[in-house]
C-alpha cells in the first residue's frame, strides 16, 4: 500500500481530519488535501516522507498507547475521603491541603464519581467571585444563563441547596479570592450543606488571613488536614497495580520518586516506555536512569 492509500485508509477507519493532521506535521491543510487528490505541486517525495513518519507514529501510539494509571486507594486517598465524608455527612467546613502531586485531585474526584450528590467545582487562576458562584450555579442545573447580578445567583443557590445535605467540593481553592471565599462561607450558612475547600498550603493561609485576620471565615472551618507524602505501602499498591509482577522494584519506585503521587506515575509510565522502545524488561537501572529525565 502505497502512502496515499495508507493515509486514507487511518483517515477513514481513525476518524482523523485534515486539520489534525495538519496540526501534527506542520503543513496546510490545502497541502494535505491536494496530495490525496494528487494534484499537489510541491515537493511531493518531501510530504510522503513527513506523512510516511506520521503514520508509523500513529500506528505506534495505537499498539502501545500511553499509560493511564487508575485510582488506587492510598493512605493519601483514604484520609481524602474521611475528611470529605466528615464534611458531607456533618455539614462542615474544611480545608483539605498538600504539595503538588500527592494525588489530591484524583481522590476527590473519585468521591465525587461515587457519590452523586456533590457538587465538584475546579477552580482557575483568575477565577472571581462572580464566576465561582456561576460555576456552582451551572454545576447545580439550576435555570438560565448564570451571567446575571451575583445576588441573584445567590439566592438560587441557596434555595436549591438548603435542607439537601449536599456537599460542594472546590479543588484548587487557593486560586480564589478572598470575597469568594467568603460567598462559599454565606452559601454554607445559609443552607448547610458541607464544603469542602482543597489545594496547597497556601490556602490555609489565604483563609486565615496573613496576621489571621479573616476570623470570621477560618472560624466556620470544621476540619482541616494537612496531608503528608506517600508511605512505602502505598507505592507497592500503585507499582503493583501496574506492574504486578514488580514487587522486586518497588523500593527503587520509591526511592526515585520522592514519595510523591505524581511523580510515582511519571517514572512507571516512562520506564515502561523506555523498556519498550530498548525491547528490554524494566530493572533497576532502567528505573534509575528513567528518573535522571524527570523534574522532581
Amino acid at each position: 500500500m502505497d502512502i496515499r492509500a495508507e493515509l486514507r485508509q487511518l483517515m477513514e477507519e481513525r476518524g482523523i481530519s485534515l486539520t489534525a493532521i495538519s496540526r501534527a506535521i506542520g503543513r496546510s491543510t490545502a497541502a494535505i488535501s491536494q496530495y490525496l487528490s494528487g494534484s499537489y505541486a510541491g515537493n511531493i517525495s518531501q510530504l510522503e516522507e513527513i506523512l510516511q513518519g506520521y503514520i508509523t507514529r500513529y500506528k505506534e501510539k495505537l499498539r502501545k498507547p500511553k499509560l493511564c494509571i487508575e485510582f488506587v486507594n492510598t493512605s493519601i486517598a483514604r484520609k481524602c475521603f474521611e475528611v470529605a465524608r466528615l464534611c458531607h455527612l456533618d455539614g462542615e467546613m474544611g480545608l483539605l491541603y498538600g504539595d503538588a502531586g500527592l494525588g489530591k485531585t484524583m481522590a476527590i474526584k473519585e468521591y465525587a464519581k461515587r457519590n452523586s450528590d456533590v457538587v465538584l467545582i475546579e477552580a482557575d487562576l483568575g477565577y472571581t467571585a462572580k464566576i465561582v458562584i456561576a460555576e456552582i450555579y451551572k454545576a447545580l442545573g439550576l435555570p438560565g444563563e448564570a451571567c446575571g447580578h451575583i445576588h441573584n445567583m445567590m439566592d438560587r443557590i441557596v434555595e436549591r441547596l438548603k435542607g439537601s445535605g449536599r456537599l460542594i467540593i472546590i479543588d484548587e481553592a487557593e486560586h480564589l479570592p478572598y470575597k469568594a471565599l467568603e460567598l462559599i462561607r454565606r452559601i454554607h450558612d445559609k443552607t448547610g450543606v458541607g464544603i469542602l475547600l482543597v489545594g496547597m498550603p497556601r490556602l490555609r493561609d489565604n483563609v486565615a488571613g496573613s496576621n489571621y485576620q479573616y476570623k470570621q471565615l477560618y472560624s466556620r472551618i470544621g476540619v482541616s488536614v494537612k496531608l503528608s507524602a506517600l508511605r512505602v505501602d502505598d507505592v507497592e499498591q500503585i507499582v503493583q497495580s501496574v506492574l504486578p509482577k514488580a514487587n522486586g522494584l518497588c523500593k527503587e519506585f520509591f526511592k526515585y520518586s520522592g514519595a510523591n503521587t505524581r511523580t510515582l506515575s511519571k517514572l512507571i509510565a516512562r520506564s515502561i516506555r523506555v523498556a519498550e522502545i530498548n525491547n528490554i524488561d524494566i530493572t533497576a537501572d532502567v528505573i534509575r536512569e528513567t528518573a535522571k529525565m524527570l523534574i522532581v
